[in-house]
């Protein structure tokens, strides 16, 4: 089996039933689906038991968080790769997992592009390092993770929303895991789970911090800091900009004053981006 979809699930029975649907709904048939409901009250299990007949294996029990919810499902899951496609998220459309596995990939990690109310929410990056790391993490619903990864290390459920962020680091930067990007939009994220509203805890920061020293010596750590501009105000001004989604125009306009400044004399060259 090449894929197992996980669901994971609490008190969402509205988006429950939307994640259901575009799974079930899919062209693409070499698949599971899992769902491990935390042991909802409100109408979710009368909402899986509608679907039963087109899921895998479901459970509705107390659970440990988020990540003990994940962890659960992937130690039922069978298929060479885990999605993790909780409740509210939906894939892109019916036929979206056919046009992704068409891609014919084998890497550990295959991430793409996710979106949100109808708009490009967040772009597979070509390559991830730990910069990339340093402002954000992977997009969840749009990864596929080969399950023999957990057997190697599964989420970290200390953590309460930033457990895939920890799992990602130590399999891509720790480990060197394989990655690669597909240009697809494969899922609409839903902004209202808990891993968009709930704000970071003292704890998770705290753990974060604790994944960083183990990873980056002391050195490097502060060259880090420097480069972010943590240690003063002009490599934050220059790393803001770098990072920011005007920098290609910022860039376009700093080169028009300066070229008209230093009367065009040649030396300041066009930037090529690639």
């Amino acid at each position: 089996m090449k894929l197992s979809i996980i669901t994971i699930n609490y008190n969402n029975s509205d988006g429950l039933r939307k994640t259901i649907e575009s799974v079930v709904n899919q062209t693409y048939r070499d698949y599971e689906y899992i769902i491990i409901d935390g042991g909802s009250t409100d109408e979710s299990v009368e909402v899986i038991k509608e679907h039963a007949d087109k899921i895998d294996y479901w459970v509705s029990e107390k659970d440990k968080g988020i990540y003990n919810a994940m962890n659960k499902g992937v130690q039922v899951a069978h298929g060479k790769y885990c999605q993790f496609l909780n409740s509210g998220d939906v894939l892109l459309n019916n036929h979206v997992l056919e046009d992704v596995f068409h891609q014919g990939f084998s890497s550990d990690i295959v991430c793409g592009h996710i979106v949100t109310n109808g708009k490009r929410g967040m772009t597979a990056p070509q390559d991830v390092t730990m910069n990339y790391f340093l402002r954000g993490s992977l997009p969840h619903p749009s990864s596929f993770i080969k399950k023999d990864l957990f057997d190697v290390h599964a989420y970290d459920e200390r953590f309460k929303i930033a457990g895939d962020w920890e799992f990602f680091v130590y399999h891509l930067i720790e480990r060197n895991a394989s990655y690669q990007a597909i240009d697809i939009e494969v899922a609409d994220f839903d902004t209202t789970g808990i891993s968009s509203v709930t704000p970071q805890n003292e704890r998770d920061f705290a753990l974060r911090c604790e994944v960083l020293e183990r990873i980056l010596p002391p050195r490097i750590r502060n060259d880090y800091a420097i480069f972010r501009g943590e240690k003063d105000e002009y490599n934050r001004l220059f790393y803001t900009i770098s990072h920011s989604k005007f920098r290609m125009r910022i860039y376009s306009m700093v080169v028009v004053v300066l070229k008209v400044l230093m009367c065009n004399k040649g030396w300041i060259q066009e930037f090529k981006w690639k």
